[in-house]
């Protein structure tokens, strides 16, 4: 099950690369009940697990929809391995790369 979420992810960010800055990730279903959360009660929720994203590309228009991808990015994985809450342990922002570290959670 891991392995083929990484080949899933590695997937779409390989087919973020070719667009050139794509300024949209498709949503999987069931990822719009996924919440995202700046803090999680570890007694309440069960962590299912963490994934990083990175979207890279060089318009101005992909920095303003970079985050957004991100966060789409995390929440179906969030999806794909039974979770429904995700929280950002990690952003960065470097010059046409962003990325993130996503923390899962079933709450």
């Amino acid at each position: 099950m891991m392995f083929i979420t990484k080949i899933i992810l590695v997937l779409l960010f390989m087919l973020l690369i070719s667009c050139g800055g794509a300024k949209f990730v498709q949503e999987s279903p069931g990822s719009e009940d996924v919440n995202l959360v700046t803090s999680v009660d570890q007694n309440q929720c069960e962590y299912k697990g963490e994934v990083k994203n990175k979207v890279k590309g060089y318009s101005v228009d992909f920095y303003n929809d970079s985050e957004k991808n991100l966060i789409q990015l995390g929440k179906n994985a969030a999806v794909e391995r039974k979770g429904n809450t995700i929280l950002i342990s990690d952003y960065k922002e470097y010059r046409g790369t962003q990325s993130a570290l996503f923390k899962i959670y079933d709450c």
